[in-house]
């Protein structure tokens, strides 16, 4: 019987000191996410320059101190050779890198975003077909021009240069 009253004299003195204790929460507001919109051209030439550029945002504020942005490149349906690309920061959020593909083909764009302890990777497709060297118009001008070796390498008078 002493051990039931001493138990019962325990519990009351535990949720008395419970009810007692002012416990002050702080209302938490959960971190907006980052987003990262990724503007890469649909189609490009091979060998050209193609520019890549990331808009990394967190609500309506621009991201300009992202810890690591990088783009990877890869032929689809080949994720063995893939190419990373550091980006530069240019001002407003906005994070660009350039790059050079000489084999036509279907690619897959990566960005790699780590900012304010998240990690983004939004990904879109890139189709590189061969560079075209003439046009029709060059064509007809190299068949009266005097000047024109062939309809790829048209005279100075049409606007273009010999090589």
């Amino acid at each position: 019987m002493r051990k039931w009253i001493l138990a019962g004299l325990f519990l009351m003195a535990a949720s008395l000191f419970a009810g007692c204790g002012k416990q002050e929460t702080a209302a938490v507001k959960p971190a907006k996410l980052v987003k990262v919109q990724l503007i890469v051209p649909k189609t490009a030439d091979a060998g050209t320059n193609i520019p890549l550029k990331a808009v990394v945002t967190q609500g309506k504020e621009k991201v300009d101190d992202a810890d690591e942005v990088k783009f990877e490149i890869w032929k689809k349906n080949s994720d063995k050779n893939s190419s990373m690309l550091e980006a530069k920061h240019d001002q407003h959020g906005i994070y660009t890198a350039k790059t050079v593909i000489k084999e036509p083909g279907t690619y897959t764009v990566q960005v790699h975003v780590t900012a304010r302890k998240m990690h983004v990777m939004p990904k879109t497709d890139l189709s590189v077909n061969y560079k075209k060297t003439g046009s029709v118009k060059a064509f007809f001008h190299a068949l009266r021009c005097p000047f024109c070796y062939s309809w790829l390498f048209t005279c100075r008078q049409f606007g273009h240069v010999l090589p």
